[in-house]
């Protein structure tokens, strides 16, 4: 667990780190996210546990949006 704002992907989890998703953003400065963009890729996703990495990395780029807002 750590702290609200911190984020951070298991190593080796490949899966992860191929989902559309996070190749979206994982190359964009943080300046030119939008972050109701963000949100309706968080609205796409499924409620599922396959989906809670994702959902956890999107939800972290809101924050951090927040924090440099």
């Amino acid at each position: 667990m750590g702290y609200e704002i911190n984020w951070v992907a298991r190593d080796g989890d490949s899966n992860f780190f191929q989902n559309p998703y996070y190749q979206k953003y994982n190359q964009v400065p943080f300046g030119t996210i939008n972050a109701n963009d963000v949100k309706a890729d968080i609205k796409a996703c499924l409620a599922s546990n396959e989906s809670a990495a994702i959902v956890s990395y999107l939800s972290w780029l809101l924050r951090v949006l927040a924090l440099v807002a």
